[in-house]
């Protein structure tokens, strides 16, 4: 694991302000995704910016009582869990509960599983030099190698990895809605929008800013 600085937010804006300025900066929740990708040197973050203080955890319905908001620092455990989404969404509910190990789900976040990255044998081992996700312009390891579970539709010449998150399968059937918060404000991007196909940059995964923040997630 490379060195790197640590802080900790005290507020949405001021997260955004500190990330904005700093490139090689990620932000910290549960952690359960990118500390793994550390560890195997696939991210290498100068600084860290933990943002588990920040009150962005809760789940609420929403005021006309048509829809529930999703905190982007709810555990997943808790979200599975809610009278609200076990009652209206149980989709989702079974997402989260059919994902990882209670452990990961009792620190894991919404927000995070929005960025969760693939779980490609290629792109998980930076011993081997083919993978444009990695390290644009190498290569695709998977296409002529170990593929079996790799995308069969929207995939690229470029790229053939899924994202692995159950929880962004039902999120998607649901039309959820992801509420982000970058420099110019906040801003709403349909489910749809948000993940990329891999295309000709399979190393752009989603739309999201390098400069923003998920706040939360609307059904």
């Amino acid at each position: 694991m490379n060195p790197f600085t640590y802080s900790r937010a005290r507020d949405p804006n001021q997260a955004v302000a500190d990330i904005s300025s700093k490139p090689q900066t990620k932000f910290l929740g549960g952690g359960t995704n990118l500390i793994d990708l550390m560890k195997m040197g696939v991210e290498m973050p100068a600084q860290l910016i933990d943002i588990n203080r920040l009150p962005l955890a809760g789940v609420e319905e929403l005021p006309d009582g048509k829809g529930v908001r999703i905190g982007a620092l709810a555990r997943n455990s808790d979200v599975a869990a809610h009278d609200l989404i076990k009652s209206r969404y149980p989709v989702l509910s079974e997402a989260f509960l059919s994902g990882a190990s209670p452990q990961l789900r009792n620190m894991a976040t919404v927000g995070g599983n929005l960025l969760q990255r693939t779980r490609c044998y290629y792109f998980y081992d930076p011993a081997f030099p083919q993978c444009n996700k990695r390290k644009p312009g190498s290569g695709c390891g998977a296409l002529d190698g170990f593929n079996r579970i790799h995308a069969i539709l929207g995939q690229s010449e470029q790229c053939i990895a899924v994202n692995p998150s159950d929880m962004c399968v039902a999120m998607a059937a649901l039309d959820a809605i992801v509420h982000v918060r970058g420099p110019k404000g906040e801003h709403e991007i349909k489910f749809a929008d948000f993940h990329r196909l891999p295309g000709n940059t399979p190393e752009r995964e989603t739309n999201l800013g390098h400069d923003e923040l998920i706040i939360a997630s609307a059904l």
